[in-house]
């Protein structure tokens, strides 16, 4: 199978309208251009309608959805292209995949491109894209969720590697570093993209790959964001689908919260099974995770995948019971199911309706005064919420542990992608979620705290590493994230999005950016 991807103008044969909801269009000369181009199952929604007013509400963090003027729903990349043609004239402009990209980027007041009709998901095999072929791809569009694309994958034997939560969209995760459950056995979802269909900022569509004439947009797009271009079809690289997941979630008694540490900072330095990993972490919710009252909580999350490759690999019982030893559990939950439904047994941890934040950088090791650390910030965290009364419903942060070299997949140098990760971490998260707007300030305080924390830990460790992507925080710099890579990202972004149209987030400082005072990612 060969697929080419080219693209300038198109025709449209269809005597069929696409879907107004609203007035806008009339007296907008470009809207009126666009419905007439538009497929007829594609929708055009003014302020105020149904269709505008459901994007404004899809925004995981509250405080980032935004009430356009119009939100356009194509549902073929010609539809991408004559939206990004038609909104040349707004000032304010987004598109949206699963809008959980970098803080604030697919939000906008004036002109969305919502992809979240254009969500379907394919497996491919020896299909060519370009110049490139690929054994066996999951193709999967670039408003599509993790969910969506686990249930087209599950029981084929292939699976991609995708976010830990079935909401998410493919569209943030796959260009913001890509960090998921099998990233330590099969290595990050940025790094296992082989080709994308991207539509420009000019409406031209163009197929880029590591090796053609796009391969500066294609290192970009890997871990660069959504800020060079509209990703409509991501091809990865398919990983063989584990053959169940077992995954148990401990809540830890207080009288072993300092055991727990020890246990953890072990089990980092001695798991020996790529396929085996876990998280340790603090969260306010209830003792039994579903009832009760809410309190902090020390929680274990531990996972196992079964290697499709390795009869012998040991079992689940085996693998934790080091990390268990000793401890008091004060409630457990334990499931074994198909990989395909496993990121839906964590979407009550980061429920919609409340203000939120995703962040954190890496640390190659731990220590039990590291962790006691992050423990005793926590609480003063929780503690100051509670007093404003403002309790942070489902506030955490945790710690993935990621296998030593991801298993073998880690690119070659800083430089071979944007995000500079030859070495690799293991990830924090903090993800407060909190209801008052005069909050805000406290959750930045906080998240720069536990930053310094963790940063303080990689520099005892004389490794820098980069911060993820898709984790920036408020107090991030461009080479923070970037490296030595971000002169290179600045031009690139200069090339491909020469007027800034991309200005929302986390913005490269263009000169465009610059003289619209968008830009806020330096050299």
């Amino acid at each position: 199978m060969r697929l080419s991807l080219v693209a300038v103008t198109f025709t449209h044969a269809s005597v069929v309208s696409a879907l107004v909801q609203g007035n806008c269009t009339v007296t907008d000369p470009s809207l009126r251009w666009l419905t007439n181009k538009l497929s007829p199952q594609a929708a055009t929604a003014c302020r105020g309608q149904p269709l505008q007013l459901k994007n404004a509400g899809r925004y995981w963090g509250e405080q980032y959805g935004k009430n356009a003027s119009v939100v356009v729903y194509p549902i073929t990349k010609e539809d991408v292209s004559y939206a990004v043609q038609a909104s040349k004239r707004s000032p304010d402009f987004a598109f949206v995949c699963g809008a959980h990209s970098m803080t604030g980027a697919s939000s906008a007041t004036g002109f969305i491109i919502d992809l979240s009709w254009m969500n379907t998901t394919e497996i491919l095999h020896n299909v060519t894209v370009g110049d490139t072929t690929i054994d066996t791809a999951v193709a999967y569009q670039g408003g599509a969720t993790w969910g969506g694309v686990n249930n087209a994958t599950y029981g084929s034997g292939y699976c991609a590697v995708g976010a830990r939560v079935s909401n998410v969209g493919v569209g943030g995760f796959s260009p913001g570093g890509g960090i998921g459950f099998l990233a330590g056995t099969y290595g990050y979802a940025t790094d296992r993209l082989r080709a994308m269909e991207v539509v420009l900022m000019t409406g031209q569509i163009a197929c880029v790959t590591k090796t053609n004439q796009y391969s500066d947009l294609f290192f970009a797009l890997q871990g660069g964001g959504g800020q060079f271009g509209i990703v409509t079809k991501f091809y990865q690289e398919a990983a063989r689908e584990p053959l169940v997941s077992d995954i148990s979630i401990w809540t830890v008694a207080n009288s072993s919260v300092e055991q727990v540490k020890q246990n953890t900072v072990d089990w980092f330095n001695n798991n020996d099974d790529p396929y085996s990993l876990m998280y340790y972490a603090f969260g306010y919710v209830p003792r039994n995770l579903a009832t009760g009252a809410s309190g902090i909580q020390n929680i274990l999350v531990g996972l196992r995948f079964g290697n499709p490759t390795n009869s012998n690999q040991k079992d689940f019982n085996t693998t934790f019971a080091p990390l268990l030893a000793n401890l008091e559990i004060a409630s457990q939950a334990s499931y074994s199911l198909p990989y395909a439904f496993l990121t839906d047994t964590l979407d009550g941890f980061f429920p919609y309706g409340f203000r939120r934040g995703f962040y954190g950088p890496q640390t190659t090791n731990i220590s039990v005064d590291y962790l006691s650390q992050v423990a005793r910030t926590y609480n003063s965290y929780i503690a100051q919420q509670l007093s404003k009364g403002d309790p942070a419903p489902t506030a955490l942060w945790a710690l993935q542990y990621m296998y030593p070299g991801l298993n073998g997949n880690l690119p070659s140098s800083d430089s071979a992608t944007a995000w500079p990760h030859s070495i690799a971490g293991h990830q924090t998260l903090f993800s407060p979620s909190w209801n008052l707007a005069s909050d805000d300030s406290i959750v930045n305080s906080q998240t720069i705290a536990f930053n310094q924390i963790t940063h303080e830990q990689q520099k005892k460790l004389g490794e820098v590493l980069a911060d993820y992507p898709n984790y920036i925080s408020p107090d991030a710099t461009g080479r923070s994230v970037y490296g030595d890579n971000i002169e290179r990202l600045i031009e690139i972004k200069a090339k491909y999005d020469p007027h800034c149209r991309i200005h929302n987030g986390r913005v490269f400082a263009s000169p465009a950016c610059l003289s619209l005072g968008k830009a806020n990612l330096f050299a």
